[in-house]
């Protein structure tokens, strides 16, 4: 109700009973009485003026002849004027008739005779043949045409008196106001007996009810009411009387209750010293359960580090089985999912025990991210997901912080994104959210259309050991910590990480987007200056809408004539105006049939192309036909000035081969297999090692060598922990022992640690130990080390002259370098590719040949596309294109639905010899890789 209405209300009472009984009885009668008197005063005046009018007309018929007879003398005799007049007195004798006249056509008064005989007559329409009423005077006059027909038409007038009309008028109204000051008397008797009977008993009810409190409820209540009021009174009485009652037991009740809180509260107080004490156990509990984790990790990592560095060895063996290789990459797998398991483990008791401290160091940041996105790009490759990277223009290139830190936040929510997106896009943003003088805090997020999170999940995403999906059917795999190690590790960063469901933000996105921020140090003076190519040109063609925008903006900044095409038409018909020049690059999207699309090109366009596709979708061979050039996916800002600088591709680095020929080592650890598997990885290296198992053992050695006048050791590995003498202990003891020693030289000795924690690398320092190596320690690690620490010790062996052989090959049967790319330019894993491949040559053959003498071309289809799967890793042309072809043709009778005839069955056989060819050159061409490799 709005406010005039309650004011409305409020003045003219209408909230009481009397306003609202005056509301609802008075106001509608008074309503229909007023309408009543209305119609019946309208009805009356109607009715008298009809019989008014029905008597006018009876005197006009009657003296009708009388007038015209009039009308004829009075005109035609004028001297007999008096005669006429008399003739019609007797008119006069009708009731209520104050006049009667004679006019002519002209509105002459030609005889008149009554009250104002000698007044004028009003006017009269000459084309009606009675006329009234028409009101003169306050009466009404009626009128007939007469002599119409004669030489002497006129008109026949008659005055009639209004007078009765108005005292019929005034009886009607008399009457009627005495109907209505009779109901009104009787609306006030009713009024006055209906609040004698129930208004008058309901205000005493209400006093009553206002006159109670805490104090008056035992107070007897008058009843002098009548009928339904007098039961309603009663049970009101009846209701204070039980409420009294109740209030007088909650009183006591109340009195009961803060006797029992004040004994409970002396309880409390003493139990309190109890409780601060549990708190203090619980604290030095979890401190000690820190510590646990810490420790059982960091002894979990060393029996790990011998299967690894033993499944290392075995698969550098040329001589396994494809099952037995099978087998090795199935442990070896395992074993890195049980050491990531562990350092999540590790890494989230170092957080909790407050030991994990970042360093700080300059680093390129926007490097950091694409390496991150670079490195898990083969996944997204291998689900078809589209990877986009948006580095914002305000953002500093040049940071201080942790990298390594930084990377594995990064590294966790892509990973996820990754593991939980079937298909769609990723795109990781990067924008300035606060700049400061040397500081900046920078937002980061991760979106993907994967399939998000319920919101049940959402509210334990960042807790310990915890997953969206915890069923034992579960698809994903994981130990919960990543994220949880993630939200501690942004709050070191001193930032904040979150969640955000896409489709709140738009109900047509699907997926979700994880954010963090993090803050570094920067350094204001050093500017980002975006190099200049307005004199180049780019049309563009990529069908990822978040990768063309990323393009845009960095060829707008680059100030680049750029022209983006909407579709391969659009494309090919903007071909036939581009200019081939070296100052023209044509970027095409690798979708489809590529190599089509590139020959399509190549007909209407010779200039420069790039190809844009993540790494392992880009067949090298195919670019080269083409004369095009690789744009790897996710799309980098150096990447794109290389291509646009027209700069060549630098290979991957491969390290070169290491001599360690004449270096000696001593390597100290209490569990056997890893010295096994270091003294191994160092054979491989010609480096010569001596091992102990113990701090005293390895004590002991050095002493003797330098009794028998031995050359010392040139570097020492040393295990951290070991029983009896730890690692550090060790250490102190041989720098002991070496201050006894005469023209000595200082021994590096290398901790070997599962992990180091903040607080311990500079404990391994003060120990006398000159630098550290996490297990499980690799190839590359020790040629680090082994190169810093005995740089005067070390020389490279020559590299293996296999030119003449890989050039003598035909590209077609084996293309080395297209394997070497596909092994990610990593030899030995090309080698045993290739190996593989011819392993698994004679039992595919012999199984085909079975399955086509029986005609189940099903299973055929299937060992034809396991062969075809298998050439994809290694680069041999033919048989890719021969297993390919053969497996088309195979699908053709399952996609037709059809039987094998006798062509059908012809082609197979023919197509079969076609593979084993195929199959016997590719032998022969690996049999020469092989043996040279084997040199």
């Amino acid at each position: 109700m709005s406010n005039i209405n309650k004011k409305l209300f409020k003045r003219l009472h209408l909230n009481h009973a009397y306003g609202q009984l005056i509301a609802l009885i008075f106001v509608p009668i008074m309503i229909l009485a007023f309408v009543g008197a209305m119609l019946v005063t309208s009805e009356t005046s109607n009715a008298a003026r009809a019989q008014q009018k029905q008597m006018a007309i009876a005197i006009l018929t009657r003296f009708q002849s009388t007038a015209e007879s009039a009308l004829q003398i009075v005109k035609d005799y004028p001297w007999q004027y008096e005669q006429a007049r008399i003739a019609m007195q007797n008119m006069l004798n009708e009731k209520h008739l104050i006049r009667a006249g004679v006019v002519d056509l002209k509105g002459v008064n030609r005889l008149s005779i009554g009250y104002q005989d000698q007044a004028p007559w009003p006017k009269f329409n000459t084309n009606a043949s009675f006329i009234g009423p028409i009101l003169h005077d306050k009466n009404h006059i009626y009128a007939i045409h007469i002599n119409e027909n004669t030489n002497s038409p006129g008109w026949f007038a008659v005055e009639i008196d209004n007078q009765p009309l108005e005292i019929a008028r005034y009886r009607v109204l008399i009457v009627l106001v005495a109907t209505g000051l009779l109901t009104l008397l009787l609306l006030l008797l009713c009024l006055n007996f209906y609040s004698r009977r129930w208004i008058a008993p309901m205000y005493e009810i209400r006093m009553q009810l206002q006159r109670l409190n805490a104090d008056t409820l035992d107070q007897h209540m008058v009843i002098n009411s009548t009928g339904e009021l007098r039961l309603l009174q009663r049970d009101i009485a009846n209701v204070v009387k039980r409420l009294h009652f109740s209030f007088l037991e909650l009183r006591e009740h109340t009195e009961q209750t803060e006797d029992d809180l004040r004994r409970t509260l002396d309880t409390l107080e003493v139990q309190n010293i109890t409780y601060r004490q549990a708190r203090d156990q619980a604290i030095s509990a979890n401190q000690a359960k820190s510590v646990f984790l810490a420790n059982i990790s960091h002894e979990l990592r060393t029996p790990l580090n011998s299967i690894d560095g033993f499944i290392h060895l075995l698969l550098r063996q040329g001589n396994l089985s494809n099952e037995q290789r099978l087998y090795l990459q199935t442990i070896r797998k395992s074993s890195a999912h049980l050491l990531a398991l562990i350092n999540d483990v590790l890494d989230f008791s170092k957080i909790d025990a407050g030991k994990l401290e970042l360093e700080t160091a300059p680093f390129d940041l926007e490097e950091a991210i694409f390496d991150v996105m670079d490195m898990l790009s083969p996944l997204a490759a291998q689900k078809h997901i589209d990877m986009a990277f948006y580095y914002a223009d305000n953002v500093p290139k040049y940071v201080i912080g942790d990298a390594l830190r930084f990377k594995q936040i990064l590294t966790n929510l892509i990973s996820n994104a990754i593991k939980f997106t079937p298909d769609g896009e990723i795109i990781v943003r990067v924008r300035m959210e606060h700049d400061d003088i040397g500081q900046c805090l920078l937002h980061f997020s991760v979106q993907d259309s994967g399939i998000g999170l319920s919101g049940t999940d959402r509210k334990k995403l960042f807790e310990s050991f915890s997953q969206g999906d915890t069923s034992v059917t579960r698809q994903f795999g994981g130990t919960g910590l990543g994220l949880a190690i993630s939200k501690q590790l942004v709050s070191l960063m001193h930032g904040q990480i979150g969640f955000e469901d896409n489709q709140e933000r738009a109900p047509t996105e699907k997926g979700s987007t994880f954010w963090f921020t993090a803050q570094f140090t920067t350094n204001d003076d050093e500017l980002i200056e975006h190099p200049d190519f307005n004199d180049l040109t780019v049309v563009s063609y990529l069908a990822h809408p978040a990768t063309a925008n990323v393009l845009r903006h960095y060829l707008e900044n680059y100030r680049v004539q750029h022209t983006e095409t909407s579709s391969i038409l659009d494309l090919f018909s903007r071909l036939n105006h581009l200019q081939h020049s070296e100052n023209t690059w044509l970027i095409v999207d690798h979708s489809g049939d590529t190599e089509a699309l590139l020959t399509e090109i190549r007909l209407r366009y010779s200039g420069n192309i790039a190809v844009y596709g993540y790494q392992m979708a880009l067949d090298p061979n195919m670019l080269n036909e083409h004369r095009a050039r690789p744009l790897h996916q996710p799309l980098s800002r150096s990447a794109l000035i290389q291509l646009l600088s027209n700069q060549p591709i630098f290979e991957q680095d491969v390290h070169e081969d290491f001599n360690g020929q004449g270096l000696h080592i001593l390597a100290i650890d209490d569990h056997l297999p890893n010295l096994i598997v270091l003294e191994a990885l160092l054979g491989e290296l010609n480096v010569k090692t001596t091992k102990a198992t113990s701090g005293q053992e390895a004590i002991d050695i050095i002493q003797n060598r330098y009794e028998k006048g031995l050359t010392a050791f040139d570097l020492v590995f040393m295990d951290i922990q070991m029983p009896v003498m730890s690692g550090i202990d060790t250490t102190r003891a041989i720098r002991s022992l070496e201050s006894t020693f005469e023209n000595h030289r200082r021994l590096p000795i290398i901790a070997l640690t599962a992990h180091a924690l903040s607080d311990e690398k500079q404990k391994l320092l003060q120990g006398g130990m000159d630098d550290y190596v996490t297990k499980p320690i690799q190839i590359e690690q020790i040629i680090q080390i082994l190169t810093q620490w005995t740089t005067e010790n070390f020389k490279k062996i020559p590299v293996l002259e296999r030119a003449n052989v890989i050039d003598a090959l035909d590209t077609s049967i084996i293309d080395w370098q297209q394997s070497l790319q596909l092994a990610a330019n990593k030899e030995d894993l090309a080698v045993d590719l290739l190996r593989m491949l011819l392993d698994s040559f004679e039992t595919e053959l012999n199984e085909m040949q079975e399955l086509i003498e029986v005609e189940d071309f099903p299973q055929l289809e299937h060992v034809l596309h396991r062969l075809y799967g298998a050439t994809r890793y290694v680069g041999v042309p033919s048989l890719q294109k021969v297993s390919g072809d053969f497996e088309q043709f195979v699908s053709t009778l399952r996609k037709e639905r059809r039987k094998a005839d006798d062509a059908f069955m012809t082609e197979v056989a023919k197509r079969f010899d076609e593979l084993k060819t195929v199959i016997d050159q590719v032998k022969q061409a690996a049999t020469q890789i092989l043996n040279q490799h084997s040199v």
